[in-house]
């Protein structure tokens, strides 16, 4: 009995001998693999990042982010406004600190001169635009930042139905003088700009005109983006021209030498949405949410 019994417990031993080192094995090959993991997240969280940040985006498509010192940018300015029933609204202003390099000064113009690749080339959108403005726009209407709704089948003009488009003109300075190059009827969140010294007027009017007012800003466009150095030849940073600190959106600061720092407002401009007390464009019939406001 005694020698069954000692056998039994050698055999217990080498049994939990052996499951101690299976544990120990499959401990030692999980240890290297859970860092390898987590360093490969590591390196996935650093490429985003950048990426959002401009810092690993391909960057030669026009416009382009100012990121380094001695790298090429674009500084580029294009007429803006908002016209509802034939109307011209006081020119937008931002509504927000600008971090990417899109924005407005309420002078009548977008300020396109970005400081990341997420608001560059193809990502120099509208939709960035309009967001610093806070501007609401869908493909049948819009409401702007102080809240003043318009839309397809609730805003009339004059009576009649309105509707929404995006006129383009390519060339501001002569944008008063003849029609749009082309008419933008949805998406306009997604609409580009393509060219320095463009033009659009996001307009409200009765369906089916074809007489879009060009922005007033438009033949002032090369004075008023000149007050802040963007027309500069090869785009170098002048006085007075704002350059950030920081390429990444944190921070920036003005050169000396006068010029209107980013992100101001010039004396007596009007903030977007807002309109002299009692006055209302004429043949607007406002929607609910508007005639409140």
């Amino acid at each position: 009995m005694a020698s069954s019994s000692s056998a039994k417990k050698v055999a217990r031993v080498a049994a939990k001998s052996g499951s101690g080192s299976s544990a120990n094995k499959q401990a030692n090959w999980m240890f290297p693999v859970a860092i390898a993991v987590i360093f490969a997240l590591g390196v996935g969280v650093v490429v985003y990042a950048r990426s959002e940040n401009g810092g690993g985006s391909d960057n030669s498509v026009k416009p382009r982010a100012r990121l380094s010192e001695g790298e090429p940018f674009d500084h580029w300015h294009a007429a803006f406004s908002i016209s509802v029933c034939g109307e011209e609204q006081p020119p937008p202003t931002d509504a927000e600190a600008d971090v990417l390099g899109i924005h407005s000064h309420g002078d009548g113009l977008a300020h396109i001169h970005p400081f990341a690749t997420r608001a560059s080339g193809e990502n120099a959108t509208m939709k960035r635009y309009f967001d610093q403005i806070g501007l609401k726009v869908t493909d049948d209407g819009f409401e702007t930042a102080a809240g003043k709704t318009y839309k397809e089948g609730e805003t009339a003009c004059g009576g009649k139905p309105g509707e929404l488009v995006l006129a383009h003109w390519k060339d501001a300075t002569t944008a008063s003088t003849k029609a749009p190059d082309k008419i933008i009827r949805s998406d306009f969140a997604g609409v580009r700009f393509t060219e320095d010294l463009g033009a659009y007027t996001l307009s409200f009017a009765e369906k089916g005109t074809k007489d879009i007012p060009a922005p007033s800003a438009s033949a002032q466009i090369e004075t008023l983006g000149a007050e802040d150095g963007g027309t500069t030849p090869g785009n170098a940073p002048t006085a007075g021209d704002e350059v950030p600190v920081d390429p990444n959106g944190g921070g920036s600061t003005t050169l000396p030498g006068g010029g209107v720092p980013e992100g101001s407002t010039p004396e007596g401009s009007t903030p977007e949405g807002s309109t002299p007390e009692g006055s209302t464009p004429e043949g607007t019939t406002a929607t609910t949410a508007a005639a409140g406001g």
